[in-house]
């Protein structure tokens, strides 16, 4: 019985081996991100279905929907990206769910064997997408319901899980909620988000580095005035001195439409492996502190067999994730329609949200991490010793032996897949004209503030009391 507990125990880990040659994802992900920065949308989709097998099987069917629904996004394919995203959502809340009821049972098995249900953000991000899909297509009310489930999404991470996130507020959304309300001349709602925006950016500027947006604080402003919430503006004006000096309301209250851009900006950084060494004695504490069932009690009674003869000392690897910035060009861009120009504000770090998800990530699982990798450690002491034991032919037992050992290290690989084709940041900028049609254009400087290249976009309709909203995108 300890002999097959002890084979079960290996073999854990091995399957890992032959996952790890389907194919070089990052090799992958930067040809499907040339073709995203070519804005070949039809290319780039075409390239996930001839890749299906190689890097969207079943562990990875996720990704599959949220390739697919981002681009179908970016290439105004508004319906079917929001199918793609609804899917990808009905995906990541199974896969979470069967995650936590089956953790005791299945702690042993490599993160990288398991269906992958997404990063938090990532999951609230299918939401927001959708909701911006359904904002292009002017679709109101859907898009409500889109922004609203992300608060809902965090707020059960919370109460339902205990999550003690960074990101458990998305002043973003809130933002796009106030011009949703506002569209619909519902201002008391408008505002009501705008405020909520507004201190959600002063809350988490020190986590992911975006300054409040000036144009958020003017429609704050701009919507109190017209409901006369006279103390709320004075307090608004208390609270955030430096917009309110530079506001400017003027031709807020006319007549006008308006045009919001959004820049998506850059490339989200992307995880690699990062090799961590801890004493052994050390890690296997952590044992003790998992509850296990089943299979995974029995490999975890066997592994414990074996401890005696390894040293308290010996030091042992544990891989995690961690995330690497993507480099890009643009740093800033300018949008100018007609005599007006306006710069864009930065009003989504998700690059910046993404490293602190993970870092609250890890935390919650620091201690089955250790756990696994002592318990893996044991096993392969005790394959060791068995195969010395048993095998006569000292050339076998040292080749049995040392295929052993090479198998262990190859499975010490971290799960490092992640939504990569996100923009690291999402930027904005707004224009308040009269009714009619308009052409824009977009210059995106580099560091040095030297104009890197200009995009058009013409035949922009503007309503009267509506919003129009334009999506335009840099990577490099």
């Amino acid at each position: 019985m300890a002999n097959k507990k002890l084979l079960y125990g290996i073999l854990l880990f091995l399957p890992i081996l032959l996952a790890g040659c389907g194919g070089n994802r990052l090799t992958y992900y930067d040809s499907l991100n040339n073709l995203i920065s070519q804005k070949n949308y039809a290319a780039a989709d075409k390239m996930i279905e001839d890749n299906a097998g190689t890097f969207y099987g079943n562990k990875d069917l996720l990704l599959y929907y949220l390739d697919h629904g981002y681009i179908e996004h970016l290439a105004g394919e508004y319906q079917q990206s929001n199918k793609m995203l609804a899917e990808a959502n009905r995906l990541s809340k199974d896969y979470f769910t069967k995650s936590i009821t089956t953790e005791a049972s299945t702690f042993l098995i490599s993160d990288n064997m398991r269906p992958y249900y997404g990063e938090d953000f990532e999951q609230a991000l299918t939401h927001v997408f959708a909701a911006l899909n359904y904002m292009y297509l002017n679709q109101w009310d859907d898009a409500l319901v889109e922004a609203r489930a992300v608060d809902q999404y965090l707020t059960v991470l919370k109460t339902n899980y205990g999550y003690k996130n960074t990101y458990k507020e998305d002043a973003f959304v809130r933002y796009l909620m106030g011009m949703i309300y506002e569209n619909g001349g519902e201002k008391n709602d408008a505002f009501i988000e705008y405020r909520k925006a507004l201190y959600s950016y002063w809350d988490q500027k020190k986590y992911f580095g975006v300054e409040i947006p000036q144009d958020l604080f003017n429609s704050a402003m701009t919507v109190a005035a017209k409901l006369q919430f006279n103390e709320e503006m004075d307090q608004l004006r208390k609270d955030f001195p430096k917009q309110a000096a530079a506001a400017d309301l003027d031709g807020r209250f006319k007549d006008t439409g308006e045009i919001v851009v959004l820049h998506y900006n850059g490339l989200v950084p992307h995880k690699i492996d990062n090799m961590l060494e801890f004493a052994f004695g050390k890690a296997w504490i952590y044992v003790n502190s998992v509850r296990t069932e089943g299979e995974a009690a029995e490999t975890v009674n066997t592994a414990a067999t074996a401890i005696r003869s390894i040293a308290a000392d010996t030091q042992i690897i544990v891989a995690f994730p961690k995330y690497v910035g993507t480099n890009y060009n643009i740093v800033t861009s300018i949008v100018e329609i007609g005599d007006k120009s306006v710069p864009t504000e930065v009003v989504e770090n998700i690059g910046q949200i993404a490293v602190k998800s993970l870092d609250d990530r890890l935390g919650r699982v620091f201690a089955k991490a250790l756990a696994r990798a002592a318990i893996k450690f044991a096993m392969t002491r005790a394959a060791q010793q068995k195969i010395e034991e048993k095998t006569d032919n000292a050339v076998g037992a040292f080749l049995l032996s040392s295929t052993v050992k090479m198998a262990a290290a190859m499975t010490e690989k971290a799960d490092k897949r992640c939504w990569q084709v996100l923009p690291d940041q999402i930027r904005i900028a707004r224009f308040h004209l009269a009714e009619g049609t308009y052409s824009l254009k977009c210059n995106y400087y580099n560091l040095n503030g030297n104009l890197v290249y200009t995009d058009v976009k013409e035949n922009i309709p503007v309503k009267r009391g509506q919003k129009t909203f334009v999506l335009v995108q840099s990577i490099n």
